[in-house]
């Protein structure tokens, strides 16, 4: 009622208010009470063990409610000694119960589920001896000068969390590290990462905002460690002194695991763990560091935490692991609280649950991860309590250790009705986060979000407080989650629902996942799914039901799908319409149709002007159909020719973000392109005509990929990204790739390109950590033992990033190399070469095609060339390559070795003369006309023609036969809505393939020299093209598929070669006339 009486304010306020107040309990220490424990009062779930907390918050609700109300609506209802009474009444027994031992039964030591509070330390036992050594840890890394974080590594329910509230902290409080005053007490700050663990560290130290907030764009300056640490330093000093006075606070990271699992940019994350590093280590000998800090984390992500050198370092400096209790602390365990509150255990029920914990553990010890079903069965033994007595047939009934969970979600299912089950059951599983290599976790939500992202809001509500109730959901002011993550293996009903089909769940979360981030972008359109990813999920969603899905996923695939309704009607809709009344027309002989026809075909010809500068490939379809009405049309048979000399797109749809790369494998029949969706996709090519995905998508890491290639025998592919880990699969049955050992690591940040030697022996790579790192493969196939990174093939393959860091793979350094052996994964594998010097992050490296010569580029606009003769001791030419005034996005090698091409952010290609390494040269002016930079670069296998992508959403062709004096071939490819960032040539040079940030890979057939000419003329029936070249030669080609032409027999050439020659067929298309200058020669073309 007061609280009703208050406004029913926020009850994160309320808890907060109370900390204002500045109270202190019984023993002297600071009161505070949590959002959690005020719910529960107001619920009436339990009584309060302590007045004074209690009194706390009686002082911000009464004063509120008078306000609003000066005159209580019932009596004594703002007088506070009537609340004492009714609290002590609360707490006597029942009068028909007999006497009580005391404290009476309202108060409930055990916790259940949820972990022990600072609130409930007077009710935590058998930790004493970890408490100790924790602090021991604390006051090690507080004495010696060089700083550095603390780690508490534990399983998943061995008490980590209760150690570090009810024990650490209180421990603190109570003076247990000492501070300027003796004895004082000690500042702390807890913090748990959640999905943006900077906004919760800068919402808790506010000084340190402006800081981090340049991590959001520019991430932690990583280019200048030390000015960043020191902002750090300073700026936690400041907050400390404002908070903490003369002691060093102690800041406390729980659940550090999230980290890892719910904050999805890995930027972030760096910046967390170097910000936090920077805290707790001193500028100086005279400068001690302005805080500790500790982290809490799960044994399972120790693998995950050796990414990061700081937390590697504390690893294996500054780490205590939390193992189970002794059987001795275990008893303690169990009969402690039960004695701080009155109650009585039944003579050999200690022995019992004792006996139980520990029948699957070593001799005096159990699985750590027992102790919260544990609590959960004394909570339900307590629950059935008699006189104030624990009894063995409470425990039995309550199922004991392993069936108490189990039992209690039960019965709060069974409770409901089917709808509310249904409810229910996507409420928990929306609470769980499912990882790919990782075990399920918990995940938080807001009590909102459920309820908007519900289709039946009403049942969810209703689900969700009946999981309250039973304690299996905790609901705080403004998060709700599973109590504890041995809920999800304890009760066999939610389990069964996580493991019943992991791949559809990961599907389903994905979908809700992209779902939230496109409404929390105003419903951007350009992260709707496309392609197979859209086709995918909406055949999951179909089989499912919508039921299963968020409103916000069920409105996004909505919309996805409306917008490929409308991407196809507005792309081919047209072309389809004049295609039917086309061969409606052509059908039809009917001379009232004639007008129509004209109409039909002027429509047609109009279309394919309309659309040539912006999809040059649907223009040349549409003028396919323009020949087919009008085979004899003169205009229409010069449009065709220019089809046959123009490059024509296929698109291949999938991804569902920027294309970053395309790699042709070494047989040309699969292409692998890498993107911003986390995905790299293998396609079939052997067809060009109708390629076709390959499987499913392999993941390729936890942010986008940059590159994915092919080594140099294709039995293996190799991708790399912004997560800084190479993955490589084994292709031995391409549609069904096998993942090959763990993911390589070593450069610290985002790999742009990675790039497999000729020979297969070494892969080289670029990283954002200005390095480029040289791995020995142990073979040709690219399989052996590697660590680090993984790369691309040289020529074929360059690749483009996001656009956020930013660009296409170049890599290189020109300074000193080293063997580093930190960054292997395992004792067996060499370590890497890493070669150093750049000033700046490499973005692309290529290989020559003799393996002798490695070429990288980056932000600092130059290129660096090594002699790698011999990989594993490389050197360094003294001269780099200055020209670009932009960062080089990419480099790459002419076949002959001989000329290097390069890419840069100026909008400028250059080439240079590397026949002699060591004393480069430009060759001829830069290349330009794109009007944005260039992403990629890549020669023909023949080197003939120089492809480069640019930002401007174009392809352009050269032909660099003389490499001294370039040419433009034709006009740029175009087609793409966003930027051009990846090509490829395919091994037979007839095919280039792109990637850009439509999400669409297209392969374009690249028309051979030769077939350029300044005329042509079809035989009557259509079938064969008479064209003439520059190069004065007459060619005849089987035009039957106009996409594919075949060339007939052999060039021939009139006596007097002619480049403006003219061609034109007989009527029965048996004689061929050449008109030359002042001639006219006549070919007889039967055969």
């Amino acid at each position: 009622m007061l609280y009703r009486e208050a406004g029913n304010p926020p009850l994160k306020r309320v808890s907060e208010g109370v900390g204002r107040l500045q109270r202190v309990d019984e023993r002297g220490r600071p009161v505070r009470v949590s959002a959690q424990r005020i719910s529960d009062w107001r619920r009436a779930r339990n009584v309060p063990a302590q007045f004074t907390a209690l009194a706390a918050v009686l002082h911000i609700l009464i004063p509120e409610a008078r306000r609003i109300s000066p005159t209580p609506v019932s009596a004594g209802l703002y007088d506070l000694g009537q609340w004492q009474r009714l609290w002590e009444r609360a707490l006597a027994p029942d009068e028909d119960e007999g006497p009580q031992p005391e404290p009476p039964a309202g108060v409930c030591p055990y916790r259940g589920l949820a972990s022990y509070r600072q609130e409930d330390a007077r009710w935590f036992f058998g930790r004493e001896r970890s408490t100790e050594a924790l602090v021991k840890l604390l006051r090690s890394a507080a004495g010696t000068g060089t700083g550095g974080l603390v780690m508490l590594v534990g399983a998943s329910g061995a008490g980590k969390s209760s150690l570090l509230n009810a024990g650490l902290v209180t421990a603190l409080e109570e003076g247990a590290l000492g501070g300027a005053a003796a004895g004082g007490e000690r500042g702390v700050l807890q913090l748990v990462p959640g999905a943006d663990p900077l906004t919760e560290l800068t919402g808790r130290i506010p000084e340190l905002k402006p800081v981090l907030a340049a991590t959001r764009t520019d991430g932690p300056d990583i280019d200048h460690p030390p000015e960043f640490a020191h902002a750090v330093r300073d700026a936690v000093a400041s907050w400390a002194q404002r908070e903490a006075a003369a002691t060093r606070p102690v800041v406390i990271v729980d659940q550090f695991e999230e980290a890892f699992t719910l904050c999805p940019d890995e930027t972030d994350r760096r910046a967390f763990v170097q910000a936090l590093h920077a805290m707790c280590t001193p500028a100086g000998p005279d400068a001690p560091a302005p805080a500790l800090v500790l982290l809490g984390i799960r044994a399972d992500f120790y693998e995950s935490c050796l990414d990061h050198p700081e937390l590697a370092d504390a690893l294996q400096n500054r780490h205590m692991v939390l193992g189970p209790l002794t059987d001795a602390e275990l008893r303690e365990a169990v009969t402690g609280p039960a004695r701080a509150v009155g109650l009585e255990l039944e003579p050999g029920l200690a022995e019992l649950i004792v006996r139980e914990v520990s029948a699957d553990g070593p001799r005096g010890a159990h699985d750590a991860g027992v102790l919260p079903l544990l609590s959960h069965a004394l909570l339900a033994t307590w629950q059935r309590r008699k006189a104030g007595r624990l009894t063995l047939a409470g425990y039995r009934a309550a199922g004991g250790i392993q069936g108490a969970v189990a039992a209690t979600a039960e019965r709060a299912w069974s409770g409901l009705d089917p709808a509310a089950r249904t409810a229910a059951r996507l409420l928990l599983l929306r609470l769980v986060r499912l990882g790919e290599d990782t075990h399920a976790t918990r995940r938080r939500g807001t009590r909102r979000q459920l309820a908007a992202e519900s289709t039946d809001p009403g049942k969810t509500e209703e689900s969700l407080e009946a999981l309250v109730r039973a304690r299996l959901v905790t609901l705080d002011a403004e998060t709700v989650e599973i109590t504890h993550e041995a809920l999800l293996t304890a009760w066999p009903r939610l389990r069964e629902w996580i493991d019943e089909d992991r791949s559809d769940h990961l599907l389903r979360q994905r979908i809700e996942e992209d779902g939230r981030s496109w409404e929390g972008s105003n419903r951007d359109s350009s992260l709707l799914y496309r392609g197979s990813r859209l086709e995918q999920a909406r055949s999951w969603a179909k089989s499912a039901g919508d039921t299963y899905l968020t409103r916000s996923a069920v409105e996004f695939l909505a919309a996805s799908v409306r917008l490929r309704r409308r991407t196809v009607l507005i792309a081919r809709g047209a072309v389809a319409a004049l295609v039917a009344l086309a061969m409606v027309a052509v059908g039809s002989a009917v001379v009232a149709w004639q007008q129509r026809n004209d109409a039909v075909f002027e429509q047609v010809v109009a279309e394919a002007d309309r659309v040539q500068s912006t999809d040059p490939s649907l223009s040349a379809r549409i003028d396919l159909v323009a020949h087919r009405l009008r085979p004899d049309d003169e205009g229409t048979n010069t449009r065709l020719i220019s089809i046959v000399n123009a490059p024509l797109a296929t698109p291949l749809t999938g991804h569902t973000g920027a294309v970053y790369l395309t790699s042709f494998s070494p047989d040309g029949k699969l292409l692998a392109t890498a993107g911003y969706d986390r995905t790299v996709r293998l396609w079939d090519v052997s067809d060009r005509r109708r390629p076709k995905a390959l499987g499913a998508p392999l993941a390729g890491g936890s942010s986008w990929v940059s590159s994915a290639v092919f080594s140099p025998d294709g039995r293996t592919l190799a991708s790399a990204g912004d997560d800084g880990r190479i993955r490589r699969w084994d292709l031995a049955d391409p549609r069904h790739p096998r993942p090959l050992g763990a993911p390589l690591t070593g450069h610290d940040g985002t790999i742009y390109l990675i790039a497999f030697s000729p020979d297969g022996r070494t892969l080289a790579s670029a990283g954002e950590d200005r390095t480029v790192r040289l791995w020995s493969t142990g073979g040709t196939g690219g399989t052996g033992g590697t660590s680090g990174t993984s790369g691309t093939s040289g020529t074929s393959g360059t690749s483009g990033t996001s656009g956020t860091s930013g660009t296409s793979g170049t890599g290189g350094t020109g300074g000193t190399s080293s063997t580093s052996s930190t960054s292997s994964t395992s004792r067996k594998e060499k370590p890497p070469v890493v070669l150093t010097g750049a000033g700046a992050a490499v973005r692309s490296v290529a290989w020559s095609p003799d393996g002798r010569t490695l070429a990288a580029g980056g932000d600092d606009d130059t290129i660096r060339l090594w002699n790698t003769t011999d990989p594993r001791h490389p050197r360094a030419y003294d001269r780099g390559l200055k020209g670009h005034t932009g960062l080089v996005h990419s480099v790459a090698f002419s076949p002959d070795g001989n000329e290097l091409a390069s890419g840069s952010a100026d909008d400028t290609v250059r080439l240079w003369d590397v026949h002699d390494p060591g004393d480069p040269s430009p060759l001829g002016s830069p290349l330009t006309g794109h009007t944005g930079p260039i992403w990629s670069v890549a020669f023909s296998p023949d080197g003939s023609k120089l492809a480069a992508a640019s930002a401007d959403s174009t392809a352009s062709l050269w032909n660099v036969s003389d490499p001294a004096y370039p040419s433009q071939v034709g006009e740029p490819l175009a087609g793409s809505s966003g930027e051009m960032y990846a090509l490829g040539f395919s091994p037979d040079g007839r095919t280039l393939a792109t990637g850009s940030g439509d999400s669409k890979v297209r392969l374009w057939s690249i028309p051979a020299g030769d077939m350029v000419g300044s005329s042509g003329a079809f035989r009557r029936d259509g079938k064969v093209l008479a064209t003439a070249g520059r190069d004065g030669r007459i060619r005849l080609w089987n035009v039957t598929d106009p996409a594919r032409p075949v060339a007939l027999g052999q060039p021939f050439t009139p006596v007097v070669r002619d480049p403006d020659s003219q061609v034109l067929f007989s009527p029965d298309g048996r004689t061929l006339a050449v008109l030359t200058t002042g001639r006219v020669h006549l070919w007889n073309v039967t055969d």
